[in-house]
């Protein structure tokens, strides 16, 4: 599906990212591995090509405009264009609006929003030049349905969603084609962390009030972007894909069996 195709992912050492590069590099894309961590990032990259793809590994920091400014000079001097990018890099803080201190804003919102934003403006000339391509941001339920003690997570999720719709609507001309996709509760070594760290909640009753009750995965996500990046989804722009067993949708409220 993606043979011959270019594809940059941010926090592609972990999680969500990685599953994706890994998926993209099974359907035929060369995959850039971009990631802060420079280790998960050439593991990834390792892993892709022992299984046969190819893959590159860039370390770093969205959130430094010189870092994502370099990251993708090293990227135009390896390849004339990119057709995919994959805003997948992101930190969770969960807190309130009183109890969050200012540097802790500024570290969620440059992480999870400015970077998309840094990745989009450096990757679009990219893509642009080539005749277009897919930008896929991968945002939060956060962004839409708000959860006590999650803040500013979702706000920078929220963010996320603005920045597809404008990307969708200033490039499309170009052939570009913006869109989102807001996982739920996704199982991986993250959440296992997130839940030891939490541990009044019950990870299975969560499940239970998504109207399919299925464990969410990383790979699952990766599913939903091979999608969006693929021709498949050619007239698909501006649109945001749930991936949450449907728990965004639902009340919570059950009446009867």
């Amino acid at each position: 599906m993606l043979k011959n195709k270019v594809a940059v992912i941010t926090g592609g050492g972990s999680g969500i990212g990685r599953a994706t590069a890994v998926l993209f590099s099974h359907q035929g894309a060369f995959v850039f591995v971009l990631d802060k961590n420079a280790d998960t990032a050439q593991n990834a990259a390792n892993e892709i090509e022992r299984e046969g793809g190819r893959a590159a590994a860039v370390c770093v920091d969205v959130a430094s405009s010189e870092d994502v400014a370099d990251a993708f000079d090293r990227i135009r001097r390896e390849t004339p264009k990119i057709d995919i990018l994959v805003n997948s890099a992101g930190i969770y803080l969960y807190k309130t609006a009183t109890t969050l201190e200012e540097e802790e804003w500024e570290a969620c919102l440059n992480v999870d929003l400015k970077g998309a934003w840094l990745c989009s403006k450096y990757g679009l000339p990219l893509m642009v030049g080539g005749g277009g391509g897919a930008v896929i941001n991968i945002a939060s339920t956060h962004a839409v349905r708000a959860q006590a003690h999650a803040f500013p997570y979702g706000v920078a999720k929220g963010g996320m969603l603005s920045l597809t719709l404008s990307l969708a609507v200033d490039y499309g001309q170009n052939g570009v084609r913006a869109n989102a996709i807001c996982p739920g509760l996704v199982f991986s070594p993250m959440s296992d962390e997130y839940f030891a760290l939490n541990r009044q909640l019950n990870p299975e009753q969560l499940v239970s009030m998504q109207p399919l009750r299925v464990r969410i995965s990383a790979e699952d996500v990766a599913n939903v972007a091979l999608f969006l990046a693929s021709d498949m989804a050619r007239c698909v722009t501006g649109a945001t894909l749930f991936v949450d067993g449907g728990r965004t949708i639902f009340s919570g409220i059950r009446h009867g069996s």
